[in-house]
């Protein structure tokens, strides 16, 4: 999937995230050129983070182009406003940020079934997997997916790495994997993939050009890994 986190300019990116939010945040057009090349790439699926120019941006490039993206949206705040904001583009995954899921939220249980009302899989996005997978699982929250960080040198896997990829194995749920680059810390090669699709079934890739954009989905697309579950295998 195209990630939209330099979109948005997230602190992950360091200095660059006030040069990514001047580009893109603040330039719709910049956002839709990016979303059509991808789409001309072959790879019609998004990572849609819900703020308003980045929906804006989506939609136009639907109608230039006539296609209907994949989307898997994540609702950074205010629930009611941001899942009545992504009405109009359908999306098939609607995620809730990691601050209410890692905090076990009581309304998250809530918000789920609303998302599945509205037509969409309720998914968790999480910044603690090791901890927070296990917890949901086991309290039986409606999700068919987790967003979760997963990269093979560790970036933001907390609590620690063994703990996330003892997570990602044993739950039954479908894992969407971020910060697969360590925020542009590693190259995208088909070894970074073949690590990231032995525990996740798809992954969210931040890109910010034509030439990261042919770079990653050019290694991504030379792995033939797929996703192992102890999970799953029960």
């Amino acid at each position: 999937m195209l990630g939209t986190s330099p979109f948005i300019g997230a602190a992950q990116f360091g200095r660059k995230s006030h040069e990514y939010r001047m580009k893109f945040f603040y330039n719709e057009e910049n956002m839709k050129e990016l979303f059509i090349k991808s789409a001309e790439l072959g790879v019609k699926a998004v990572q849609l983070i819900a703020y308003e120019p980045l929906v804006r941006a989506l939609k136009k490039a639907e109608e230039e182009t006539g296609e209907d993206f994949f989307v898997a949206a994540t609702i950074p705040l205010k629930f009611e406003r941001c899942l009545s904001m992504l009405e109009d583009i359908q999306p098939e995954i609607i995620a809730i940020h990691a601050m209410f899921c890692d905090a076990l939220d009581e309304r998250i249980g809530r918000w789920a079934r609303k998302i599945r009302e509205m037509g969409a899989s309720p998914a968790a996005a999480t910044h603690i997997p090791g901890e927070t997978i296990p917890e949901i699982d086991d309290i039986g929250y409606d999700f068919d997916f987790y967003l979760a960080p997963l990269n093979p040198v560790g970036y933001a896997m907390l609590p620690d790495f063994e703990s996330t990829l003892r997570a990602l194995e044993n739950t039954e749920k479908g894992i969407i994997a971020i910060k697969p680059l360590a925020a542009g810390k590693l190259t995208p090669k088909k070894e970074v993939f073949d690590f990231i699709f032995m525990y996740a079934d798809a992954v969210s890739v931040g890109i910010t050009s034509e030439e990261e954009m042919k770079e990653t989905y050019s290694a991504a697309s030379r792995s033939t890994v797929r996703r192992r579950s102890v999970g799953r295998e029960r």
